[in-house]
């Protein structure tokens, strides 16, 4: 059996979730913190918590993301002590002074400070300390026996050039993608969402629409110079939709704000000819998974992390980041040629099936947690045994 703890929860109640108690001056404490440009420090929630009966017959303890403002970098080794410890990185947030993608800067492998994304989540803060917190990351974290899991090799060698986790073994799982939820059936998802059979559709998807770092405004210029006739454009994501539409010159726009429901999320995904990506920065993005599962072919900037899902015109494209006229060129290109789509939509699917399944990423979980457990328990056998020979030689030396 599992608990999950989290800092919060949003949407419907999971059984086995649970709320990492918090009180109001210990909230407050922590958003004092988080002004002052120290995140993730000084919660005196998580140093509770970390300390309390709630972890103590746990067998093994799987960290996530850990920059939701409730988990002290400095709590992370009583966690190490409690049990196996894994830690799977969703981004670079466990690396730097705490930004989640550095981009094109590299200082995060030398040493933080004077970081260009003050302001931006999660350095919500007027307050420079990278510097100083990527040296409590690296005082704090180095040393520990942890497990670092990334869904990428794009971060896995990340973790290997930092100085955080000297010590740490680190593997590889990729996400899972739910086949059986996101699969092909176009025309049956046309109809459902009222839309043309034969139309060009292109889907273009972002948890946040006017985050910089996914580069939406590179997809639309793009999109903008591609004269397909009858082109739909399918626009999922929050904010920033209304001026988005402005810009996609005469095409039919239909923007469905961000989606919730995953049937409805694989349903536009199905429907679309083409999903156009402009991330400038991923690790290993979910969207690309789900867009491939359904047979729609993804047309990318060619990005660390992207670049390991997709193999350029097998089983999708790739253009060089950041340059919009390759961008046009590929799309107008692609949606001249349908049967070259569903061909790439095809093997795409393939792919996912053969790599990417819920199965599969639950198996090798299972399996390095069983490998985990059992070397715990093997090493506690081992300590026993000693433990009992040194106080078989005392009560020896004692009765002679």
């Amino acid at each position: 059996s599992a608990i999950m703890w989290v800092g919060r929860r949003s949407g419907p109640s999971v059984e086995c979730t649970r709320v990492i108690p918090c009180t109001d001056e210990q909230r407050q404490v922590a958003r004092r913190f988080a002004e002052k440009g120290f995140f993730n420090l000084g919660l005196p929630s998580s140093d509770d918590f970390c300390k309390s009966s709630a972890l103590q017959n746990v067998d093994l303890i799987h960290l996530h993301n850990a920059h939701g403002h409730y988990l002290s970098m400095t709590s992370v080794a009583n966690l190490a002590r409690r049990a196996p410890l894994v830690w799977t990185l969703h981004d670079f947030f466990a690396l730097t002074g705490g930004c989640a993608f550095p981009g094109d800067c590299d200082r995060w492998l030398s040493q933080c400070g004077s970081c260009p994304q003050l302001g931006q989540y999660p350095l919500v803060t007027k307050y420079d300390r990278t510097r100083r917190m990527q040296s409590i990351k690296r005082s704090t974290l180095c040393d520990l026996p942890t497990t670092i899991v990334t869904p990428s090799q794009h971060l896995a060698r990340a973790v290997q050039r930092s100085r955080v986790f000297r010590n740490a073994d680190l593997r590889t799982i990729p996400y899972g993608v739910d086949t059986n939820l996101f699969h092909p059936g176009r025309s049956h998802a046309r109809r459902l969402l009222g839309l043309g059979q034969d139309d060009p559709i292109i889907l273009v998807v972002a948890q946040g629409l006017d985050d910089p770092r996914k580069g939406i405004g590179y997809a639309v210029r793009a999109i903008a110079d591609v004269d397909a006739l009858n082109l739909v454009v399918l626009l999922l994501g929050a904010g920033g939709g209304h001026e988005l539409i402005g810009s996609l010159g005469a095409h039919q726009v239909k923007p469905f704000g961000y989606v919730t429901d995953r049937v409805a999320l694989a349903r536009c995904y199905a429907a679309a000819d083409l999903l156009v990506f402009t991330s400038l920065a991923e690790n290993f993005p979910c969207v690309v998974q789900e867009a491939m599962a359904c047979g729609t072919p993804v047309l990318a900037f060619d990005i660390d992390g992207v670049r390991e899902q997709i193999e350029s015109d097998r089983t999708g494209f790739l253009v060089p980041a950041r340059d919009v006229n390759s961008l046009t060129q590929a799309a107008r290109a692609l949606l001249k040629d349908r049967e070259r789509l569903a061909e790439v939509g095809w093997a795409a699917r393939r792919h996912a099936e053969a790599h990417w399944t819920v199965n599969v990423f639950l198996d090798r979980h299972e399996q390095l947690f069983r490998d985990l457990i059992t070397r715990r328990k093997r090493c506690a056998t081992e300590v026993d045994g000693a433990s009992d020979i040194g106080r078989s030689d005392r009560a020896t030396a004692l009765t002679t």
